[in-house]
């Protein structure tokens, strides 16, 4: 699979580090539930017993994986003061700033495989179908709602349902979602990433379109 290089300071990471990191390797090829404990371990070289000096089960790392992938999320976005700045610029710049940090989220090696990995999970595993559910459509559809309400108060746009151009909206972004990492995971991501981009942006350019004022 592609993005396994090794990193090159990989020697200066901690044993907690590495277990992550090949957790996550794991996990993302072969899902959470085919992936041991005495795997991990065998991969990253020390006993299975070892494991558990830096996390009380599987279930842990699951959890120090999805904590992180949170946090990256919530560090990728603008503070909401140049939100306001941004918008005012216009809906373009907006949603051209928005597509570019949608993109810079999965733009990562590891990033790319906690997608993988939540792609894989959702389906069968209850805790990773909430976090889906509430973290990576709920919330969003929210954020998306207050932005085009915004935008509405502003005079930019028509005075339609902000709900219903949320959903319209995201929607696209779901579909990439399914597209490369359900469906195309195996080609080419940096090609895909350019692609998504210039997909995300023609469809904010065709939404305005139809409902700027």
């Amino acid at each position: 699979m592609k993005n396994q290089a090794t990193d090159s300071k990989t020697e200066k990471k901690s044993t907690k580090e590495k277990i992550f990191d090949v957790s996550l390797d794991l996990f993302s090829q072969k899902g959470f539930d085919g992936v041991s404990v005495r795997e991990i371990a065998r991969e990253v070289g020390i006993r299975e017993s070892s494991i558990y000096n830096h996390y009380r089960n599987k279930e842990a790392i699951l959890d120090a994986i999805i904590d992180y992938f949170m946090f990256e999320l919530q560090q990728s976005g603008p503070p909401e003061e140049e939100g306001d700045l941004l918008m005012d610029q216009g809906p373009e710049v907006f949603f051209e700033v928005g597509a570019r940090i949608f993109i810079e989220q999965v733009n990562t090696p590891k990033m790319e495989k906690i997608w993988r990995l939540v792609s894989i999970e959702m389906y069968h595993n209850e805790k990773i179908r909430n976090f889906y559910k509430k973290e990576l459509l709920e919330e969003p559809i929210n954020f998306w709602e207050a932005i085009f309400t915004k935008m509405i108060e502003k005079g930019f746009i028509k005075p339609f349902n902000p709900r219903t151009l949320a959903y319209e909206y995201f929607s696209f972004a779901i579909y990439l979602f399914f597209e490369y990492f359900v469906l195309k995971y195996d080609e080419d991501f940096d090609s895909f990433m350019d692609l998504a981009l210039d997909k995300m942006n023609n469809h904010a350019e065709f939404l305005l379109k139809a409902i700027k004022v």
